[in-house]
Order: C-alpha cells, then structure tokens, then sequence
C-alpha cells in the first residue's frame, strides 16, 4: 500500500490501521524517512507520544536543524512530563528558530513547570513579544494543565470526605467517575471497596464496582477459560508448534492461560502483553500463582507498543494470538498481526493459529425466525417495525436452534503464516439452498486453523454448554422463501475490522 494510501485510510478515521500498515512500511523499508516521518505525526495526533519521540529523535540530525523536527520533539517530551529535556529542546529550538513565538511559548511552559519562574517569565515575555495574541493563549494552556490535574486533585479531596462519610453517594458517584475518566479504573474499584468495608451494605458502593469492572473487563472472558473444546484445540496447536529453548510472544494475555500453555510444554521465555491494565495485573497474579513467573512476562501495553530489546529479549520464534471477536476481525486483529510479525517475529517464525476463516450459510428455523422479524400480533399488522430493526444480530442464546439452508461456505479466509497484509475485500457469495423453508438471512461463524489437522470451529448446528464466541445473523429485509436448489446471491465485504452480509440487490 502507498503512502498516499495509508494517508488516506488515517484521514478517513481508520487509525489504527493506517499505523499498523505504516508500522510495517517503516520497518520493511528502513530507509523511508518520508514513512518514517510520517508516522511519527501519526502517533503525534493519537496521542502515543513515547513512540512518535521515538521515532522523531531517530530522525533528527544535530548538523542540520529542522524546525518542524525539532518543535515536535520537544512537544512530545512535554506532553510526557519530561520537562527538563523538553526545555533542552525547546531551548535549542529558540536558538535556530528565535523568530518564532511558539517556540517561546512552549519553552515558557516547561520553565514554568520546572518552577523557572524568572526563566518563563522572561521567555513568555519572548513569546508575546513576537505575538501579542499570545498573551491570552499562554494564560489558556496554563489554566487547561490545572484543569487536567483538576481531576486527579478531585479525587483526592473526594476520598478524604468519603473517609469521613463512607455514606456520602454523591461524592462516591462522582470520585468513581473521575477515577475512571483520568484512567485509573483500579483506582476507582478500590475506592468503592473501601467504603464497603465501612458500610457492608452501601448499594452505590456495590454498583459503582461492578460498573467499573464492566468498563474494564469484557464477560466473555469467563467463559473463554472455561471452553474445554476451544483450549483444548489451542493446546493441541502449541504442542506441535512450540520447540524447546524457543522464545515465544502471545498478542492478548487475558487471563494467562496460553502463555502458561506455552511455558509448560517447553518454550524457554514466553511474553504476553495486555492492552487493560487491570487484566494485565490479574495475569500476572495467576502467572505468579501458577509458578510460572521465572518463564513467563506480562506486559501491560497493547502490541503495538512493545519493543524488541526494551520488552522482548529479541524477536520472537512463535507468534501467538488470540483476539478473535465473534466475527473474527473485530478487535483490530488484522493490524496487530500485519505489526507484530513485521516488527516482532523472526523471519521465518511461526504464527499460531496460522490462518482463520468467516463462514457464513443460510439461515431459518421458526423460534429463530421470531427474534427476527415480525409480521402480525393479534389481528395487527406490524410489518413496518421491521424497517427499524437491527439487521445484525449477535445470537446470544443457544436454544433458539437456527436452521441451516445452505452448506457452510468460506466468505472470507485469513492466511497469517502465508501473507503479512490483509486488504479489504468485497465479493458475492452464491449459496444454494439445500431444504426449504423461510430463510431469514445468513448465520456467521468462525473456523481457527491451529496445525496440521487441529481446527476449532463454533458451527452453529453444534450446541455448546459453555461459548465465549457468539453466532451473528445478518438479516435480509423480508424473509425469502426458498426451494432446494435455488441460489441466492449474497453480497460479503470487511474493512478490516467488521465485516457485512446483504442479500445482493441485482
């Protein structure tokens, strides 16, 4: 993909992606200061400044000072609270570049941050030398950083009158909120504990926890451990990948288990990383618990924050993943795997599982039929509540025993071991009905390639006690009725991260 391209995909609000892809550009063609630059500015404006300092100071040639270089060094230093080396660069800066009041500006702040009081002011009065618009925008970043600690310095007054009051409601709902606002989700949970222990029977107390705990940790993840057949699958896998001595990497710890997996069967060092702090800390715990704390690391960082020599001894031998949704694609699965095997992986090293499959087939049966689509209720037409009703639909439930129509077809198959790009895609599905009945649109599923011969697959004729991924129906507007044989045309597409089934209009 060009960079143009990947400028575009940023542009049209697919960030994650257009980094993924640019991640890999960057480290497949080193020499690229154009790509490099670029996704520096990338990381710059989604916030992941560590890394864009990163890639900023590599650029940077001391011979030859660039400005726009050199303000967004300093800029990323700032917003890292490295104040002492962004006033180094901003100090650099206003020497090369002493016309321009911004650079003063920033310098004023980080003085001021540093308590250099005599220092900022003198660069403040630089600044709005050079701009008397200034005057007021200083004032304004000023007021904006004590509102930023606003919320930290709340929770903390918050706290101390809970100490007094564990009673107090308000103040409880509005310090939870705060904590989980500024990111400090454990902090939050903690809190609320705190006044149970002082009032066992505090209702907000209890609520607040559970809501806190529903903002951090997804339900599936119970469930997920305890799928015999799905674990059992992924253990079959890492018994015939994993060598002994090998270093290994596993995308999404979640609980820890198939780090553990892997340790136990014979890789030297396993490291998990885990995008949620408060399931990273609880990783580990079970990690420690297990005995397994010398061979296996959980780091607290999404992948595409983890580095090779600084998080990872080296590159890796053994790519591990799991951060299927129910329709496969949708946690941004694509771009971490396209990153973490450019980035991560050894040339040549193994991913598991190795490839991964959307599958779709025509869908009816009458108690699933009734989820989906209404006609008449005593005497009363209700068809137009149709026209507003979702077209997708997770199926949450196991009982309501959809009717397959059609055989099991590959819409979409992902080949991580074979390729290391994964475009959009769009094509027409023909599927031939193999029964009749009303066909209510189609049912999606996943299938999970994990060696030779070891496949998981959720099909959904197949009832499970115990599922952590859910079947999804895509709907058509009415209900077709079908006759063995006929084929309908179904129009399937993804954009990387969701995919979409509609009954084709011609």
């Amino acid at each position: 993909m060009s960079l143009d391209a990947i400028k575009r995909r940023f542009r049209d609000g697919r960030q994650a992606e257009a980094i993924a892809e640019l991640e890999a550009l960057a480290t497949r063609e080193p020499g690229r200061a154009d790509a490099r630059r670029t996704l520096a500015m990338m990381h710059v404006m989604t916030r992941s400044f560590a890394r864009a300092l990163e890639l900023l100071q590599a650029l940077r040639d001391p011979r030859k000072p660039d400005a726009d270089l050199l303000f967004n060094i300093g800029m990323c230093e700032k917003e890292l609270g490295r104040f002492t080396e962004a006033a180094t660069t901003f100090g650099a800066y206003t020497e090369s570049f002493a016309g321009d009041a911004g650079g003063w500006a920033s310098l004023a702040e980080c003085q001021f941050e540093l308590q250099a009081f005599e220092e900022g002011m003198a660069s403040a009065r630089r600044a709005i030398a050079l701009d008397p618009s200034l005057a007021s925008e200083l004032a304004r970043r000023q007021a904006a950083r004590g509102d930023a600690a606003q919320g930290a310095q709340g929770a903390v007054h918050d706290r101390a009158a809970l100490a007094l009051d564990p009673r107090d409601d308000a103040t409880l709902k509005k310090a939870t909120v705060r904590l989980l606002e500024i990111g400090r989700g454990q902090d939050a949970i903690a809190l609320c504990r705190e006044v149970l222990r002082a009032d066992p029977g505090n209702l907000t107390a209890r609520l607040g926890a559970e809501w806190v705990l529903s903002q951090q940790v997804p339900l599936w993840h119970v469930p997920m451990m305890n799928e015999q057949e799905r674990n059992q699958a992924f253990h079959d896998g890492l018994r015939a990948a994993v060598v002994p001595g090998q270093l290994v990497f596993e995308i999404g710890a979640g609980s820890g288990l198939l780090a553990m997996m892997a340790a136990r069967l014979g890789a030297e060092k396993v490291v998990t990383c885990e995008a949620v702090p408060l399931v990273a800390e609880t990783a580990a715990k079970i990690v420690a618990r297990n005995g397994l704390q010398d061979r296996v690391t959980v780091l607290s960082k999404p992948s595409t924050e983890v580095r090779v020599g600084a998080d990872l001894p080296a590159k890796a031998d053994l790519l591990v993943h799991e951060i299927f949704s129910s329709e496969l694609i949708g946690e941004f699965v694509l771009p971490a795997i396209e990153d973490a095997k450019a980035r991560l992986l050894k040339p040549g090293g193994r991913i598991l599982p190795s490839a991964a499959s959307i599958m779709v087939a025509l869908v009816g049966g009458e108690d699933l039929g009734k989820h989906l689509h209404v006609d008449q209720s005593f005497g009363f037409d209700l068809r137009e509540f149709n026209a507003i009703h979702p077209r997708k639909r997770p199926l949450y439930r196991e009982d309501l025993s959809p009717l397959l129509l059609s055989q099991p077809v590959e819409a979409f198959r992902f080949d991580f071991q074979g390729r290391s790009s994964y475009p959009a895609e769009r094509k027409r599905l023909q599927l031939a009905a193999t029964q009749a009945g009303a066909c209510y649109g189609v049912i999606q599923w996943i299938r999970i390639e994990l060696g030779e011969g070891v496949v998981f697959e959720n099909h959904p004729a197949r009832q499970r006690r115990v599922s952590n991924w859910q079947h999804t129906v895509y709907g058509f507007g009415d209900p077709v009725q079908l006759q063995p044989g006929q084929v309908l045309a179904v129009d399937a597409w993804h954009d990387r991260t969701r995919p979409w089934f509609d009954l084709a209009s011609s």
